[in-house]
């Protein structure tokens, strides 16, 4: 008997919400889905000692936004993958979720399929982006805005625990190739944490990116 995949659905509108459960457990009879109407009911499922193998949420939602319920999550110690599902495609929150923690992003109106590969992306510990939005993700990294972006406020940890790990064999010299083959992880999850760091660092290239990590003591 294959293992079940307890799967949360969060999201501020019902008919939405009813047809992503519906579609979400199409693609497998291993998924089982439970939906929330808030995020504030999902995290006091969480908090009662509900676990879920994935949670899957809208970004704008009126009780607590996408990035809210990630923050009130990891404040928590959940485990959980989140997957943002939304109908906003936009960079900067793209951008935001990712940088706390999100497994991925996928528009409202992308094919059964593609969410289908981002699911499956996040529950063995990958980032997934549609092909269009890694397509902006790669020319905001070496845009001139990219270069003035805000650092992050001591709130936020500047760089993440995964992309740390990155970071190191970054300077050791690996190519993302390398790197995906020694995290295990696909190329495409190393690119997306490359870029990240790219960005909390406020710079272009692999050496400065090195050299700002070394500054700042993240090489210690």
């Amino acid at each position: 008997m294959s293992k079940k995949i307890n799967i949360a659905l969060v999201d501020d509108h019902q008919m939405f919400l009813d047809g992503l459960r519906e579609v979400i457990n199409s693609l497998s009879p291993d998924y089982v889905c439970e939906s929330y109407a808030s995020p504030r009911e999902t995290i006091a499922e969480i908090e009662s000692g509900r676990t879920f193998d994935l949670i899957v949420s809208d970004f704008v939602m009126e009780e607590m936004n996408g990035l809210a319920l990630i923050l009130a999550l990891k404040a928590r110690r959940c485990q959980a993958p989140v997957l943002i599902v939304s109908g906003i495609d936009t960079l900067p929150p793209v951008e935001k979720v990712l940088q706390n923690g999100a497994m991925g992003f996928v528009p409202k109106s992308a094919p059964t399929e593609v969410l289908g590969r981002a699911i499956s992306a996040a529950l063995k510990g990958e980032v997934f982006l549609p092909p269009e939005l890694w397509t902006v993700m790669e020319a905001s990294t070496t845009s001139p805005q990219a270069v003035d972006a805000q650092p992050p406020t001591e709130a936020e940890p500047l760089i993440g625990p995964r992309q740390m790990e990155v970071l190191r064999l970054v300077a050791e010299g690996y190519p993302n190739k390398r790197i995906s083959d020694v995290l295990a992880i696909s190329e495409n999850t190393v690119k997306t944490h490359v870029k990240q760091i790219f960005r909390q660092l406020n710079v272009t290239r692999r050496t400065a990116c090195v050299s700002k990590a070394q500054t700042l003591g993240l090489l210690d």
